[in-house]
């Protein structure tokens, strides 16, 4: 039997930087993988895929635009080539896929393996490699990283041919006229608004009374008005959903908000409700790992219920994003490596929504810092007086940086506007250091960019507090 220092099962962001970090520190590694190469779901059929896609969106839109800022172009010739957009997408994730495994077999003691691993024992796995043979590997510590699959909900009609998921679509061979979107999360949102800007129209279907039902209430809200200004068709507070085939069409059946039954026909369905963690064929029951269906069970280190074993990123269970898995995967390895180091907090987390317009969030949004019994205020910056913001055309949205009242330490920062994304370096920053708002309003940003805001937010907010006092 092949034996190893640690055995990491799972080459996404959950896996890979704990896997290459523990190598480059002198242990012996064995990385697998069942998909096609390094980077995971986020890579092959998330985030990825997604962003190239939408660049592509983007772009249409901006030629669209052209007129406004001085640029005549021939937007009625403009023609989306869906095959090239598919085309560039293979390309750029090969790209990166293979710099990444050019990057790990560099490192001595890194050793990545394509199959699939199931431990036999809590010392012991074994890997069936894709020609069908085993090996048995034993190995000191183990990580399981084997991330989630999109949900499947039991809605009637849901296994017919044209239902597609949040993975299929990104591959789908030719763009639809008219697609249903079942679920108006990060996920529905960001397809919606993408495939509508090349050319198919959108109907968006949530069961919640607003699309983003996670995030702050005010930002998806006019966001959510920003959708339907675009075209896109949206009901809110739906249910007793199900699907049928109508002839090449697929018609999805609901009652919506005012309790009427409706109705709406399109060529493709895609259902984006969740994912779930990526558990079975990993032989759990060989181990004391405790899990359920909404991942395994882990300490404040990372460690299951099985002394040894390890388990980052989505198979976790929420939250799920790649950048999450990435910092317990680093935190992890330190940790391994007898480094001691803090591992990442829920509440200085940090995402972005790649909608149109961009949102933005670190750390804890209103309605969390009140369930936590947190006093908190609020400073607020309308983008509509924003000089960057109006240079680019996209004179709106809004900024809202929560702070405690006592210490004045930032909890939570929020920013809906394109652009917003990059914003969120220097809010993850404010949020995990829990800066006070003095310091940012005596930072001096450059102008004219975005990241103005955070100063002019808080300067009136304490301007504000300034004359209540």
């Amino acid at each position: 039997m092949e034996k190893c220092d640690v055995l990491v099962i799972g080459a996404g962001p959950g896996g890979t930087p704990a896997a290459m970090a523990l190598a480059s520190m002198g242990k012996k590694v064995i990385l697998v993988e069942a998909g096609q190469g390094l980077g995971g779901t986020c890579l092959f059929e998330g985030c990825i895929p997604s962003k190239i896609i939408r660049e592509s969106a983007r772009r249409l839109r901006e030629l669209r635009m052209a007129k406004e800022f001085g640029i005549e172009a021939p937007v009625n010739e403009a023609r989306v080539n869906w095959q090239t957009i598919l085309q560039r997408k293979a390309r750029i994730l090969q790209m990166r896929s293979q710099a990444a495994r050019h990057k790990g077999l560099q490192i001595p003691g890194f050793d990545l393996r394509f199959g699939r691993a199931s431990l036999l024992s809590p010392h012991e796995a074994a890997i069936t490699l894709a020609d069908g043979s085993t090996q048995s590997i034993g190995f000191e510590q183990a990580i399981i990283a084997t991330g989630s699959r999109p949900n499947r909900p039991p809605i009637p009609g849901i296994d017919l041919p044209g239902v597609l998921d949040s993975e299929q679509i990104l591959s789908i061979e030719s763009l639809p006229e008219r697609l249903t979107i079942i679920g108006a999360g990060p996920i529905g949102v960001e397809l919606g608004q993408m495939f509508n800007s090349l050319g198919t129209r959108i109907h968006l279907l949530e069961v919640a009374a607003h699309v983003l039902g996670p995030v702050d209430e005010d930002l998806a809200r006019q966001l959510q008005q920003r959708i339907a200004a675009e075209g896109i068709d949206i009901d809110t507070g739906i249910r007793n959903l199900s699907i049928e085939k109508d002839g090449d069409d697929l018609r999805v059946r609901y009652t919506n908000a005012q309790g009427e039954a409706a109705q709406v026909l399109s060529d493709r369905v895609l259902q984006v409700t969740g994912r779930h963690p990526n558990l079975e064929g990993l032989g759990l029951e060989n181990t004391a790992i405790e899990h359920n269906r909404h991942g395994i069970h882990v300490n404040e280190t990372l460690e299951t219920d099985e002394p040894g074993i390890y388990a980052t990123g989505d198979v976790l269970g929420q939250p799920m994003f790649a950048h999450w898995a990435t910092a317990q995967s680093l935190a992890l390895a330190q940790h391994l490596a007898g480094r001691p180091t803090p591992f990442p907090r829920p509440e200085h987390n940090s995402a972005v929504i790649f909608s149109e317009p961009e949102l933005g969030m670190a750390g804890l949004t209103e309605k969390q810092a009140r369930e936590q019994g947190i006093e908190y205020e609020v400073a607020r910056y309308d983008f509509r007086q924003d000089a960057r913001a109006q240079i680019m055309d996209q004179a709106e949205g809004l900024l809202k940086i929560l702070f405690e009242r006592d210490s004045r330490k930032v909890i939570g920062v929020h920013a809906l506007v394109e652009g917003a994304g990059e914003l969120m370096g220097e809010a993850a920053l404010l949020v995990r250091a829990g800066l006070p708002i003095e310091l940012i309003a005596g930072a001096i940003h450059p102008h004219p960019t975005l990241t103005e805001s955070f100063a002019v937010a808080v300067r009136a907010a304490l301007a504000s507090r300034a004359r209540g006092s």
